[in-house]
């Protein structure tokens, strides 16, 4: 049996439907009492408030059974089902970036050192350095990597050179300048109950010495829940052929392409020597990326609203897109368009070519390395209708 299909309301250890309770107290009552009862009968009221609290008690009951496993288990109860195989929750993290620092003056006398914790503010927050260099007259410029003191999404997403003011000088006469170079991102908040359990459940693969896909998969999504996708496999020689001990790494963050401070961050914790086996070299790197573009179509039954259509097939994309997003190796398949643009008032759905889009005919296979992304959307309105 199939675990991962299994729904939580079947999971039961005792039987909790209502009308079956009822229905049990009702003829053990008319036994006992040998009185046929009816719904107007006082006992019959008292009998109901007294079935509907036992089913809630026996509602209870299940959850509580349901809770001590992992697939169904949220909350504190599934931190205490982690802490059995010593994985804890991720806590929230903060953004990172790489900030450059540069200096245009004479620094053959007196170099400048930029010290680990190195603070440059944008708006009310601070960003840190977290390793250490010197600015010399043969390197009048450092790339450092930095990460926002406050932990959450805040730190995500300012543009390139807007982090640029630092919170003292670093030197009382030579002015050095500051400025990030890389959008921050892998801010994100505490880890979901969601993300959390599928971690829980490759846990026990890192039990193993072997160097198995999954138990990669397990330490490389243990770095951050910015992670949304993780493919181990062979790396490949320009032929196509797997390169024996090189084990590649793809990774896909929640927001998309991963930035190069979380990639470096997982290619650090995936070459520890008590993660790594001996003989592999590990690569870790951002997917292969499949663009495409949809042009759809819609024919209209006769007497549809086009624009209450239009909408809830915009809506219909958008919520299509967002569940592949965050996902690698997934086919694009014309039937799955249509069906979700196939909303209440479509006859009909007619994805088009003429400009380089995806056919009704055409299916783009993605590789388990690869990442689909559509680059352009557009859908309209067909002239036709039809009665259906």
């Amino acid at each position: 049996m199939d675990l991962s299909t299994l729904k939580r309301e079947d999971v039961k250890v005792v039987a909790d439907d209502l009308s079956t309770i009822l229905a049990e107290i009702i003829a053990k009552y008319e036994q006992d009492s040998g009185k046929a009862l009816q719904p107007a009968h006082i006992e019959r009221l008292l009998i109901n408030v007294y079935a509907y609290r036992e089913s809630l008690t026996r509602q209870q009951v299940n959850e509580a059974y349901r809770q001590q496993h992992v697939r169904f288990a949220t909350g504190l109860m599934l931190d205490l089902c982690g802490d059995d195989v010593n994985t804890p929750r991720l806590e929230a993290q903060p953004a990172l970036t790489t900030l450059r620092f540069s200096c245009e003056a004479n620094l053959a006398m007196e170099p400048v050192f930029i010290p680990t914790g190195t603070q440059v503010i944008v708006g009310e927050l601070i960003f840190e350095t977290t390793t250490s260099a010197t600015l010399s007259s043969s390197r009048n410029t450092v790339d450092l990597p930095a990460q926002c003191t406050t932990t959450g999404t805040a730190g995500n997403g300012w543009a390139i050179g807007q982090i640029n003011t630092l919170t003292k000088p670093l030197h009382a006469d030579i002015d050095v300048k500051v400025s990030n170079i890389t959008v921050p991102s892998g801010g994100v908040i505490i880890e979901s109950d969601d993300a959390y359990r599928e971690r829980i459940l490759l846990a026990f693969e890192a039990f193993s010495v072997g160097g198995p896909k999954k138990a990669y998969e397990y330490y490389a999504r243990r770095v951050s829940q910015a992670i949304a996708g993780v493919h181990v496999g062979n790396d490949v020689d320009s032929a196509g052929n797997p390169i024996g001990g090189t084990v590649a790494v793809t990774l896909l963050a929640t927001d998309g392409l991963p930035r190069q401070e979380l990639i470096d961050k997982v290619s650090v914790a995936l070459s520890d020597e008590t993660v790594r086996p001996l003989c592999d070299t590990v690569i870790v790197r951002a997917p292969e990326v499949v663009e495409y573009k949809i042009d759809a179509r819609l024919v209209l039954f006769k007497g549809a609203d086009s624009k209450s259509v239009l909408a809830a097939a915009s809506a219909a994309w958008s919520d299509y897109e967002t569940a592949r997003y965050a996902k690698l190796g997934k086919d694009v398949v014309p039937l799955d368009i249509q069906t979700a643009l196939k909303v209440s008032g479509v006859y009909n759905v007619i994805l088009s070519n003429e400009r380089g889009e995806l056919r009704d005919s055409d299916v783009i296979v993605i590789a388990p390395n690869q990442w689909a992304r559509c680059v352009s959307f557009s859908v309209s309105v067909d002239m036709e209708q039809q009665d259906g």
